[in-house]
């Protein structure tokens, strides 16, 4: 074990105790910050939503190669919640048109989580994953032959605990995910298979919270939006070819309209640096409160209520 990955788990095990102060309700929800699902990186989190479809065509690579995703589904569901946070899991599956390079479903990802450790009065939230992509089970172009294992850890702080004479900033919160990916084999067809580090994080206005916690917002449509910026980062950091390791990111200036039982959230695609690419993208997704939507069944969780 590398020391990056110690310092994350010494970090978990000082962090926790902090959050396990009480549950969060439905979706990303603590003390009064709703934390929206995000599409760079994933929400602080586990509930039962389903994200359908998520659309995205990516800036062109550093080969100039472009890239059209649609995410079919992503379903998370709560099984049941036990003494201290909430279990779940969640299935995620899609397809990817490459050109040059054809096209071809997505290996099945599955991702088990624990968490909605929730700090309600400093609305700081937290829930660890540990996701997998299933050997073929992809097809065409996104064929992989091998597993590959993914620990993930997910922040959320609402700055909701900021004095009334900083109402303004009140509303400000940020997303924080860091995680590392194993591949189930070192090597395929001469073709090195890296260790990589992945991560981002999100800066968000919350306007819902601004009418609800600072002052009324008068207009309808505005006090549902939530501007956003996401910034994410992969790197190899083992097991790599010689002179592949390179950070690559994107940054994605976006909104968000977050209603009662749905959202729908729209970014720009901007690369990194011109190792990630060139030209700019979008990505657009809806994603149900099943929680909201059923709640007597797909909305409540697997195992007790």
């Amino acid at each position: 074990m590398d020391a990056l990955s110690r310092g994350c788990i010494i970090a978990s095990a000082l962090i926790l105790p902090v959050f396990v102060i009480s549950k969060a309700d439905a979706h990303a929800v603590c003390g009064d910050r709703i934390f929206p699902a995000t599409l760079g990186i994933n929400d602080p989190g586990v509930g039962d939503e389903l994200s359908v479809p998520t659309i995205s065509y990516q800036p062109s690579n550093a080969n100039n190669q472009q890239e059209f995703d649609v995410g079919a589904f992503s379903w998370s569901k709560t099984l049941f919640s036990p003494t201290v946070g909430t279990v779940g899991v969640t299935f995620s599956d899609g397809a990817s048109w490459l050109h040059p390079g054809g096209s071809g479903w997505d290996p099945l990802s599955t991702e088990l989580q624990w968490g909605n450790f929730c700090a309600p009065e400093h609305e700081a939230m937290i829930t660890f994953g540990f996701d997998v992509n299933w050997a073929n089970t992809g097809t065409g172009s996104q064929t992989q032959p091998f597993n590959t294992y993914q620990p993930v850890i997910d922040v959320g702080k609402g700055f909701g605990d900021l004095p009334d004479s900083l109402g303004s900033l009140r509303p400000l919160a940020t997303t924080f995910e860091l995680s590392e990916t194993f591949p189930g084999e070192s090597v395929t067809q001469g073709i090195q298979n890296s260790t990589n580090l992945n991560g981002g994080f999100t800066i968000q206005y919350s306007l819902p919270y601004y009418n609800s916690q600072v002052a009324a917002i008068g207009n309808g449509f505005l006090r549902h939006l939530i501007p956003i910026t996401e910034f994410t980062f992969s790197k190899p950091i083992a097991n790599f070819a010689p002179g592949t390791n390179v950070t690559t990111g994107t940054v994605q200036p976006g909104v968000i309209y977050l209603g009662a039982k749905y959202q729908v959230g729209v970014e720009a695609i901007f690369p990194l640096n011109g190792a990630s690419g060139h030209g700019v993208g979008v990505i657009a997704s809806l994603d149900l409160y099943l929680d909201d939507l059923l709640p007597g069944t797909l909305g409540k969780p697997l195992f007790g209520s």
